[in-house]
């Protein structure tokens, strides 16, 4: 049997090289490029903005007019206010829907010790009674099944979900201010830096297992949003629901992630 030479197997196995030195450089230029859009994104959402919390503030309070939110991430509250901006102007002839970025809130409710970031909120507006017709345009979709969808992607789910009518109690309340650019981003730097940061803070003043509840308002003109933590009368908050450790469907959400999210918040950061 013949014998192969080193110098046959050293032919054999030398072959063109997989990318070139100028691909390599390619590659490496827009992995930095990635990675310095990344970071000033991270910066602009406030990434070294500290969070300044004052003990002396004042939760507005007033009609609440809610949709159930339920094993979804905290950051898709943009997603159900941007449907509720869109629910609102449907019916009107201004489209300017700016003017509601003042009265949406969310009131998250299940910030316990093991906090995964998913859980039950509730999101809608928050108004006086100088606001009537807003409130009466949301309700009016509960009945009216003509309504034309209005994103599938967000009210798919949701669409059947009513909105529903509850109080909110004008109280003493922690609150904090901090950036808000209306991405993803930024709505993972609430979930995982604010939202700590007032749970550390309400618990020098939680000595007797009060519940910790968070109601959030945001606008996009001046790119901020506003924290409340209720000091007193935090069951009222529940509007009704169970607290956290009574819901029964809790433990599925402990942990949960979600790698579409994910996906899509990255593919809608860098435009993909």
């Amino acid at each position: 049997m013949a014998g192969i030479s080193y110098h046959e197997l050293s032919a054999c196995s030398t072959g063109r090289r997989r990318h070139s030195s100028g691909e390599q450089k390619q590659f490496l230029l827009v992995c930095a490029l990635a990675f310095a859009f990344l970071l000033n994104a991270f910066i602009n959402a406030g990434l070294f903005t500290e969070v300044l919390i004052s003990d002396c503030g004042i939760y507005p309070g007033g009609q609440f007019i809610f949709k159930l939110v339920e094993h979804k991430d905290y950051a898709t509250t943009g997603g159900f206010w941007r449907m509720t901006r869109r629910h609102l102007v449907s019916t009107m002839k201004n489209e300017d829907d700016s003017i509601f970025d003042d009265i949406l809130y969310a009131v998250y409710v299940d910030l316990d010790d093991t906090y995964s970031g998913v859980g039950r909120y509730f999101t809608g507006i928050l108004i006086d009674e100088s606001m009537a017709s807003y409130k009466q345009t949301l309700l009016d979709r509960n009945n009216n099944s003509t309504f034309p969808k209005i994103n599938e992607d967000e009210t798919e789910k949701y669409d059947h979900v009513h909105y529903e009518v509850g109080d909110l109690p004008s109280v003493r309340s922690l609150v904090a201010t901090f950036p808000w650019t209306d991405g993803f981003v930024s709505a993972l730097l609430h979930n995982y830096k604010v939202f700590p940061a007032l749970r550390k803070q309400a618990e020098k003043y939680f000595t007797n297992g009060e519940k910790f509840v968070v109601s959030t308002t945001c606008n996009r003109e001046k790119q901020m949003c506003v924290h409340y933590v209720p000091m007193i009368q935090q069951g009222d908050f529940l509007l009704g629901y169970p607290d956290t450790h009574a819901y029964e469907s809790h433990q599925d959400d402990l942990l949960q992630i979600n790698p579409e999210r994910l996906r899509k918040g990255f593919s809608s950061l860098f435009g993909l």
